[in-house]
């Protein structure tokens, strides 16, 4: 859960994000070219992940233990059609002293691999942190990476998020970014050498897609209120861009660097800072590097939350946090292409007007072609899909569940589904040395009596059938034609 730090208490109109003139428009955007960067498993397909963050009971586990089944992941996949997880890792368990890890924890996190890998469903691992670590009520760095110089903590019951204005915090935050600075380069050293161990560790594990190098990095006493308080973004980006381009970027690039060492083959992702960018404000990161010898396997991760929907509990017509969230992530993407999950996204489903946010988000991940990874899976409150007491789903699930193109034999050109009328449509073009079929999840639930399919292709050049081994996933096999091919799905009477 993200709420606003400030927007807690003001919870009004000053909350909304700055009226740009080339940001109001809510007009779907052009088709991508052939050449959008997307993540391809080893046959050349792109991917499309719908899936879940896993989960947040683990931040406070004895042990940073996962509450998840066997038969509750079998279901994700499934009865759900999720291929993705977000998986989180957490440094303190990690490394609880400086140089020594907890093998036995990451047997743990293998065998959870195991489980998912046997569903088909792959795995993002997630080095997880909030509030920097559990000494100040969240979780993240162990005990002996924490820098606070002994500046005062007094936790803050209106909202966790507040917390993030306390000194100790700050000043922890501060230490770790000053790798130049001080004394304190050892923290970025370890952390980098822990995510070369880790990769070393899980990058043949057949589940593993890759690794998210940390979550909702937070600028410390560079966070700039100016992008909360009225969302007005001063014109050279103010300490936001001091952070993400001299302190955020060049953090990324080491680790990289680190991981790079030992696994040239892994995706990584990076996400934008903790704040404004979460609500629709911009992302000043630099051009990242990956010194692999092969094209760069970088993906954006990053995180979307209503700030004023987590507030004030309803959801406005008048919101603007989708469109400009999909403008800002359209600038960053142009300045480096490269494939993008929105790693983190949910609300209360007690909102007023929670199913249309649901609605719009996913609406706008398919318009840029976007995985998504829902927070989070632990059952419990008013933002999970599934209720374990009473062995159930929660109504908003059937929003999330929808018909998705998992895998695409070629560069998707675009896809749409109607959510009432369940009406498909995938535009792709051929792509050299790509193999095996085009991949479709069509959620049977929506679908009660069936599905007509046709193509753009002339007859007998392509074909489709039912996955034998995926539920709900039709197999369409398109004949290379060095041209575009379109496939439709609609729903049968």
């Amino acid at each position: 859960m993200r709420i606003p730090l400030l927007c807690l208490t003001l919870a009004t109109a000053a909350c909304a994000p700055p009226q740009d003139a080339d940001s109001t428009t809510n007009d779907e955007p052009d088709p991508a070219p052939s050449s959008t960067p997307f993540i391809r498993d080893d046959q050349g397909r792109a991917l499309i992940f719908h899936g879940m963050n896993v989960d947040s009971h683990a931040k406070s586990s004895p042990g940073r233990e996962l509450d998840i089944s066997p038969d509750e992941i079998a279901m994700m996949a499934d009865d759900w059609g999720l291929n993705f997880v977000r998986m989180l890792v957490l440094w303190d368990q990690a490394e609880p002293t400086p140089g020594v890890y907890d093998e036995a924890y990451f047997d743990r996190i293998e065998a959870r691999l195991d489980q998912f890998d046997a569903n088909g469903m792959k795995v993002m691992l997630d080095m997880h942190q909030d509030l920097y670590a559990a000494k100040f009520t969240g979780d993240g760095a162990p005990e002996w990476a924490i820098r606070d110089d002994g500046l005062p903590f007094k936790a803050q019951t209106l909202s966790w998020a507040l917390n993030y204005f306390q000194p100790a915090v700050q000043r922890s935050f501060d230490n770790f970014w000053a790798y130049t600075d001080g004394d304190h380069a050892d923290l970025q050293d370890h952390y980098a050498a822990l995510w070369a161990h880790l990769a070393e560790r899980f990058q043949d594990h057949p589940a593993v897609i890759g690794y998210d190098l940390m979550n909702e990095p937070h600028p410390g006493s560079d966070f700039d209120l100016a992008e909360i308080v009225g969302r007005e973004e001063l014109a050279d980006g103010g300490t936001s861009r001091t952070f993400d381009e001299g302190k955020l970027g060049p953090f990324y690039q080491r680790v990289i660097h680190a991981i790079r060492e030992v696994d040239s083959d892994s995706w990584l992702f990076v996400e934008s800072r903790y704040g404004g960018p979460g609500n629709g404000g911009r992302s000043f990161l630099p051009v990242l590097d990956d010194p692999r010898p092969e094209e760069p396997r970088l993906v954006y991760a990053p995180h979307l939350y209503s700030f004023d929907l987590e507030a004030q509990g309803t959801y406005p017509s008048d919101d603007p946090t989708i469109p400009f969230w999909e403008a800002r992530r359209t600038e960053e993407l142009a300045r480096q292409p490269m494939p993008m999950v929105l790693g983190e996204w949910g609300l209360a489903h007690d909102a007023t007007d929670a199913a249309r946010f649901d609605d719009e988000v996913l609406a706008m991940s398919d318009r840029m072609m976007a995985g998504w990874a829902y927070w989070s899976w632990d059952p419990g409150g008013t933002w999970p899909f599934w209720v374990r007491e009473g062995q159930a789903e929660t109504p908003h699930l059937d929003r999330a569940v929808r018909t998705y193109p998992r895998a695409v034999a070629g560069d998707p050109l675009g896809f749409h589904v109607d959510p009432d009328t369940g009406a498909f449509s995938l535009t792709f073009v051929d792509r050299d040395g790509v193999s095996g079929p085009t991949e479709i999840y069509v959620p049977s639930r929506h679908y009660p009596n069936g599905v007509d399919v046709r193509s753009t292709d002339l007859d007998g050049t392509w074909s489709f059938a039912w996955s034998q081994t995926r539920a709900d996933v039709l197999e369409v096999t398109t004949t290379a034609t060095g041209g575009q091919h379109a496939i439709y799905i609609t729903r049968k009477p």
